[in-house]
């Protein structure tokens, strides 16, 4: 050895020697673990698998060692050492689970996983999601699992240090899954017929058994959905041997949806196995697409609407949706100022792009201002199963007229003390025809009549006519002008009889003529 290797030597002897003083001075507690901890594994419940199916079992990881151990010191410093750094003895810590690939058909879906602390006879559970394959072999298999954990191999303490030596140790252990032969439902095909919003309709299902064994007393459910609620379920398909299809059609419910779309459908399968139990199969899914509903146009007219009156609206509705609507009625809701006479009216089936009418009859309050309100209106039609229907609330305006009135001049006059005939000019001056008018006065003091109606027949808009009233006057009544309250009662084109507002009509008293000529002219009419 040359002069360089001696002198390179020694200074490593040095190094370590120095270096081992540094770190291992004298203690006054030691503690050692002769034994590392014992790591098994083992499926906390069914280990069995479906073919097809993924599925997470629960890993139970539990340490079975037993700690052979040699201390020396005192026990209290050595307590104290183990919680200042953090270590439990006997424990695998800072433990990791791996699950890896095998022979067994099945395709892992979990990566490592970080299981923590384990104490000796403690246990940790890590989750072990897998796939089975769908053509799996029924048979048993182990799965591989690779444990990573550290433990600790002695500790030392003197007066001002602690001193903690680990070890790291990999473990190869096994689990062990079962896969047995099982009923698979699968879908082959999935097709809606009228589906459509609001209404009831039809899901018509194609399923396989690709499983492995005979599904005994196969019943087929639909599970509902927010789109979809089942009117019937529950559907036999009897056997259903391996490969073997089976259609079922389900009726259901369809919710109010904002537009065309496509929504899944979830089956599962309900059966016997071959030793006679109950199972069900996990839920497999379809895809069907629901249409939005039927949508209409609405525009209305009117007739003699008036405040306080009664008339009538002709609603147009016209099919905007791209299919027919059978049996379609309009329906009015009842809304002030309005009472109406009628809320339903026949429209037929509507083919897309026609228009039918419908009236309805209205009362209008005579509370009510002449001016627009809204009706609202909803189109009911029946599904395919002749169960009825009704659209969203559509509004139409609809224009209020006022109220009909009559205007009354003329100028009357009468002596007081006198019986005399007057005349009185009514005019319509409303929107609407009166038919069979007939006009009444109301005599008050100082006048009486035993003639208080006159016929005026018919009167249109804007027309006037003039009606005779017989009429006395006290002979004591004042001269001046007084007022003879007037009013028309009339039909409307409705055949509905109105009244209109009570209209003053000034008649002027006169002086009351004297003597027996007076009485004379008077009897004369002069």
């Amino acid at each position: 050895m040359n002069y360089d290797a001696r002198t390179a030597l020694a200074a490593l002897v040095t190094l370590l020697l120095v270096s081992a003083a540094v770190a291992t001075p004298a203690a006054a507690a030691r503690y050692s673990e002769n034994q590392e901890p014992e790591l098994t594994t083992s499926i906390q419940g069914s280990n069995v698998l479906v073919p097809g199916e993924t599925t997470t079992l629960q890993v139970g990881i539990q340490n079975r060692g037993t700690a052979v151990t040699n201390t020396e010191g005192k026990v209290s410093d050595l307590a104290s050492a183990f919680r200042t750094a953090g270590v439990t003895p006997g424990a695998a810590m800072a433990t990791t689970a791996t699950f890896e690939s095998s022979n067994a058909p099945v395709t892992l879906r979990t990566g490592e996983q970080s299981v923590g602390t384990i104490s000796p006879d403690g246990q940790r559970t890590a989750a072990l999601e897998l796939e089975v394959a769908e053509n799996a072999t029924p048979g048993t298999y182990r799965i591989p699992v690779a444990l990573d954990y550290q433990y600790v191999r002695a500790v030392s303490v003197d007066n001002e240090e602690t001193f903690v030596t680990r070890r790291d140790v990999t473990r190869r252990t096994y689990v062990t899954v079962r896969i047995e032969p099982a009923v698979r439902l699968g879908i082959e095909s999935v097709s809606g017929e009228n589906l459509h919003a609001k209404e009831d309709g039809r899901v018509v299902v194609t399923v396989r058994n690709d499983g492995t064994e005979t599904a005994t007393d196969a019943e087929l459910l639909i599970e509902g959905s927010d789109q979809l609620t089942p009117r019937t379920n529950g559907l036999s398909l009897g056997t259903l041997a391996p490969g073997e299809t089976a259609t079922a059609a389900f009726r259901v419910g369809v919710a109010e949806t904002e537009s065309t779309d496509t929504y899944a459908v979830p089956f599962r399968l309900r059966y016997e196995d071959s030793n006679g139990v109950v199972r069900e199969s996990q839920v497999r899914t379809g895809r069907v697409t629901v249409a939005d509903a039927p949508t209409f146009d609405l525009s209305a007219t009117t007739t003699d609407l008036y405040v306080d009156s009664t008339g009538a609206v002709t609603l147009s509705v016209t099919n905007t949706g791209d299919r027919p609507v059978t049996n379609a009625r309009a329906l009015l809701a009842p809304m002030e100022p309005f009472s109406p006479l009628s809320t339903s009216a026949s429209l037929g089936t509507l083919a897309p792009g026609e228009t039918a009418t419908a009236k309805f009859k209205l009362e209008v309050a005579d509370r009510a201002i002449a001016q627009d309100y809204p009706l609202e209106f909803t189109v009911a039609y029946e599904d395919a199963y002749r169960e009825t229907v009704e659209s969203d609330p559509l509004t139409v305006p609809v224009t209020v007229g006022p109220e009909m009135t009559v205007d009354t001049s003329g100028s009357p006059t009468v002596a007081a003390g006198s019986t005399e005939t007057i005349e009185v000019t009514i005019t319509n001056t409303g929107e609407g025809t009166m038919t069979d008018a007939v006009a009444r006065i109301n005599a008050n003091t100082p006048f009486e009549t035993d003639d208080d109606t006159a016929y005026v027949g018919e009167l249109g808009p804007g027309e006037s006519t003039t009606v005779t009233f017989t009429v006395s006057v006290d002979g004591a009544a004042t001269p001046k002008t007084y007022s003879l309250d007037t009013t028309v009662k009339y039909d409307n084109s409705f055949g509905r009889t109105v009244v209109t507002d009570v209209e003053p009509t000034a008649v002027e008293v006169t002086e009351k003529r004297g003597g027996l000529i007076a009485s004379i002219l008077q009897f004369l009419g002069l």
